[in-house]
C-alpha cells in the first residue's frame, strides 16, 4: 500500500520537475526562477521550506521525551519569531535585491558591501548547511525504513538520488512547484495526525502538565529562557538564511511579497500541529523509544487502516523533501554563482549538487545519535555569521565599510562553535551569543568611513 502511494507521489514530483526544467536554462533561472512566480505558490513553498523532517519527524520526538517545554518551544515562540523576522527583513531584502539583481544572499551581501571577497566568503559558508542536509536525509530514511520496509542504507541512497536529481533538473522552479504539491500533502497530514488523538487529549494534557514547562535533563529546554526566549530569537535569526530569505526574490512587488509571507506563516503554523504526534506518543507508546523513531512508531499504533498510515508516511517523506530541495537550490546557486561570479552556469550548479549528494550520503551512512543537534550546530553557525552583516546592510541607509562585515561574520562563527563544542549543550544558546557579538562588530561598518559614496540607484531603492 505504501509503495503504491509513494510511486504516485514520485511520478507526480518527477513530472513537475521535468516540466519546470524546460525553463531552467541559465544560472539566474536556476536560482530564483522567473522572479515573478504566483505568490500563493511561493507562500506554500516558503511554509514547506520552513518545515522539514525536523518538524514532522524529529521535533515530535523531543515532545515525547521532554514534554510541555518542547511542545511550547517548537510552536508559539518559534512561529512568532519567524513571522517577525520575515516582516522585518523580507521587504528591504527584496528592494535592495532588485537594485543589485541579486540571485542569492551572498550575492546580495557582496553587492551591498561592494566586496567580492565577502560574497565568496558567504558562498563558502554554505557548506555548513551540509549538516542540515544530513538531518533531513536521515529523517527520510527512518520513515522509509518503517513505512516501505527498505533497509536504512538503501533508503539513504534512494532519497539522495531522487531529490538531488530532480532539483538538479529544474532548480528554483522545480523546487517551488514540487514544494506546492508537497506542502498541500503536509497540510492534510498535520491536521489528520492532530485529529488522530482527539480521544487521548485529557490523558495527553495530564502527561504534558506532569513535566512542567522545563525539562531539567533536556539539551534544548532545561530553562524557561530556552523554552520561550531561544526559539523566538532563533526564529527571527533563521529568516536570514539563504533558502528562506531568497523567497523574497521569487516574486515581484510588495503586495505579492506580503501575500507570500502571510501564506507561508499560516502554512507553517498548521504544520506545527504535527507536534501532537509526540504528545500522543507519551500516552500510547512505552518509555524508551528512540526520539528519532517516535513518529514512525506512533503512526503504526494510531492508524488501524494500513492505507491511512501509508499515505501519511508518504506525506512525511514529502515534508522532508520540501526543505531538502530548497536548501539544495540555495547552496548550489550560491556556490555556482558566487564563488565563480559571472561564470556560473546550470551545469556548474549541477556539479555542485553531485558533490553535495556524495558528502551528504557519506555522513548520513552512520549518523550521530541525535541528528537534530548536528543539523542545528551547522545551520546555527551560518545564522551566527550572517545576521550581523545582513542587519546592518538592511537598515543602515548609507555606504558601508567592508572589514567590519568580515569581523561580524567570522568572530561569531568562532564564538558559536567554540561554545557549542565545549561548554554549551544547546546550539541555540551558542548561536545567540555569537549573534550578540557579531551585530556590534558589523555595526562598525556604518561608523568607519567607507571608500565610496552610496550609488544613486541604491538611494532610490530605500525610498521605494
Amino acid at each position: 500500500m505504501a509503495w503504491g502511494f509513494f510511486t504516485i507521489y514520485a511520478v507526480a514530483t518527477a513530472a513537475l520537475a521535468l516540466w519546470a526544467g524546460r525553463g531552467t536554462a541559465s544560472a539566474a533561472t536556476f536560482a530564483i526562477g522567473s522572479g515573478q512566480m504566483p505568490p500563493w505558490v511561493v507562500g506554500i513553498t516558503l511554509g514547506a521550506t520552513l518545515a522539514s523532517s525536523a518538524t514532522f519527524v524529529l521535533y515530535p520526538g523531543f515532545v515525547y521525551a521532554d514534554g510541555l517545554g518542547a511542545l511550547v518551544g517548537f510552536s508559539v515562540p518559534l512561529v512568532a519569531g519567524l513571522l517577525l523576522g520575515l516582516v522585518l527583513f523580507a521587504p528591504r531584502f527584496q528592494r535592495i535585491g532588485a537594485w543589485a539583481s541579486a540571485l542569492t544572499v551572498p550575492h546580495w551581501l557582496g553587492a551591498r558591501y561592494d566586496d567580492l571577497g565577502l560574497r565568496r566568503l558567504f558562498a563558502a559558508l554554505q557548506v555548513l548547511n551540509v549538516a542540515y542536509l544530513v538531518l533531513i536525509v536521515v529523517g527520510c530514511a527512518y520513515v522509509m525504513e518503517a513505512s516501505l520496509g527498505l533497509p536504512y542504507h538503501v533508503a539513504t541512497v534512494g532519497i539522495t538520488a531522487f531529490v538531488f536529481g530532480y532539483t538538479a533538473l529544474g532548480g528554483a522552479t522545480a523546487h517551488a512547484f514540487t514544494n506546492t504539491l508537497q506542502g498541500l500533502m503536509m497540510l492534510v497530514v498535520a491536521v489528520t495526525v492532530f485529529a488522530s488523538g482527539a480521544s487521548l487529549l485529557p490523558e495527553t494534557w495530564a502527561s504534558l502538565q506532569s513535566t512542567g514547562l522545563t525539562a531539567p535533563d533536556s539539551r534544548l529546554f532545561s530553562t524557561p529562557f530556552e523554552v520561550l526566549g531561544v526559539p523566538f530569537l532563533i526564529g527571527i535569526a533563521l529568516t536570514t538564511q539563504p533558502h528562506l530569505l531568497s523567497k523574497a526574490l521569487y516574486v515581484r512587488g510588495s503586495r505579492a511579497l506580503w501575500t507570500t509571507v502571510a501564506i507561508g506563516i499560516v502554512t507553517y503554523a498548521t504544520f506545527a500541529l504535527m507536534l501532537s504526534a509526540g504528545a500522543y506518543a507519551r500516552v500510547v507508546l512505552p518509555e524508551g523509544v528512540a526520539q528519532d523513531r517516535v513518529v514512525a512508531e506512533y503512526l503504526q499504533v494510531a492508524f488501524a487502516w494500513p492505507w491511512v498510515g501509508a499515505a501519511i508516511s508518504v506525506a512525511i517523506l514529502a515534508a522532508s523533501m520540501s526543505t531538502l530541495d530548497g536548501l539544495l537550490v540555495a547552496i548550489a546557486a550560491s556556490v555556482g554563482n558566487d564563488v565563480l561570479p559571472g561564470r556560473g552556469t546550470v551545469w556548474v550548479n549541477r556539479v555542485v549538487l553531485a558533490a553535495l549528494a556524495l558528502a551528504t550520503l557519506v555522513i548520513a551512512w552512520s549518523p550521530p545519535k541525535l541528528v537534530l543537534i548536528l543539523g542545528q550546530l551547522g545551520v546555527y553557525g551560518l545564522v551566527a555569521a550572517s545576521v550581523g552583516p545582513l542587519l546592518v546592510g538592511l537598515f543602515y541607509e548609507g555606504r558601508l565599510a567592508r572589514w567590519p562585515a568580515w569581523l561580524g561574520a567570522l568572530v561569531p562563527l568562532v564564538v558559536h562553535f567554540g561554545l557549542a563544542l565545549t561548554v554549551v549543550d544547546n546550539p541555540g544558546i551558542s548561536a545567540l551569543v555569537g549573534i550578540a557579538v557579531g551585530i556590534p562588530l558589523s555595526g562598525l561598518a556604518a561608523v568607519v568611513p567607507a571608500s565610496r559614496s552610496v550609488p544613486t540607484s541604491l538611494e532610490s531603492s530605500w525610498r521605494a
